[in-house]
């Protein structure tokens, strides 16, 4: 069918919905997904697409494994309706009576907010009283994709796909301990006299598996013999570690971001030297592909990139 025709006879005519439920369809080639992000169930996706296709008279998707491939007259009808839903979802969003332009919803893995982000957005609001973060903390995976955050961040190996991202901070572990458990002179400590010698206190998901390298695995690196590698206390989140690390139960090994608000009052010190782990995985600052940070948004990005500086680590 001719594009020029469609555009100029047909397009007033089709069902906004149909068209509405193809662009998601085509922007995640996945009828599940799309499902999932309008909230409907797979066979209502797939009922629009049909209904679309019977309109204009031609096929726009086809079978491609477990997923979805749009023909060329798909492609060519998902180009055209994606920027005309683009804006429209982005003007509904900002013209919605609660929102205003100094508004900005971050999401963020809730550990990472409560220890490492919560000050910083004061801070921040401090430092431009025009703003206002509502922060979100452990947001639904279509949060960020349903306008109901400007800006999430993410904690993964990798820069997720789908969306545009920066990376905020590069994570590292390093040995973090309560002083008391010390020499008195923090500074003279021998890092491997202390992981010889200190019980351990061990980050595990449910059902006993390490998140991240173990303790046996960071010992071994560094050539530290221990009979008792798994001995002492399991918990399965990072701030709960630090807490029974803080509290005298062992030796943790700690996410640095994590680990700064004990850091700086003085409940833990690191033990720092050769003991540092680049973790592999990273914090990421990402928004939805097509959509322009506002002004706002632009800012605490900014901001919040340049107070991740003094946490990269050069590794071992």
């Amino acid at each position: 069918m001719d594009l020029e025709k469609l555009t100029n006879e047909t397009a007033s005519s089709l069902p906004l919905n149909a068209l509405r439920t193809f662009e998601c369809v085509a922007r995640h080639g996945s009828v599940t997904r799309a499902a999932a992000e309008l909230g409907v169930t797979s066979g209502a996706v797939s009922q629009q697409v049909r209904l679309l296709e019977e309109l204009i008279g031609a096929k726009l998707t086809v079978r491609a494994g477990r997923g979805l491939a749009l023909t060329a007259q798909g492609r060519a009808t998902a180009e055209m309706v994606h920027d005309a839903f683009q804006r429209l979802r982005e003007a509904s969003i900002r013209l919605s009576a609660h929102q205003d332009p100094g508004l900005i919803r971050l999401g963020a893995p809730g550990a990472f907010a409560a220890r490492w982000l919560s000050s910083r957005i004061n801070a921040f609001e401090a430092d431009h009283p025009e703003y206002r973060v509502q922060l979100v903390t452990d947001p639904a995976p279509q949060s960020l994709h349903r306008f109901q955050l400007d800006i999430e961040i993410r904690f993964s190996p990798a820069p997720p796909q789908g969306v545009q991202t920066v990376e905020l901070l590069s994570e590292s572990l390093t040995p973090a301990v309560a002083p008391h458990l010390l020499h008195p002179d923090v500074e003279r400590v021998n890092w491997r006299a202390a992981v010889e010698a200190l019980p351990l206190v061990h980050h595990e998901r449910t059902g006993g598996e390490p998140v991240g390298p173990s303790w046996a695995q960071w010992l071994e690196q560094r050539g530290v013999r221990r009979q008792d590698t798994l001995s002492g206390d399991r918990y399965n989140r990072h701030d709960h570690v630090l807490e029974a690390a803080a509290h005298q139960r062992g030796l943790a090994l700690a996410r640095r971001s994590l680990a700064e608000p004990d850091i700086q009052s003085g409940r833990l010190v690191f033990l720092i030297g050769a003991g540092v782990t680049p973790l592999g995985w990273g914090y990421h600052l990402l928004w939805p592909e097509g959509r322009a940070l506002h002004n706002a948004a632009r800012q605490l990005k900014d901001f919040l990139m340049d107070e991740a500086r003094p946490f990269e680590t050069p590794g071992l």
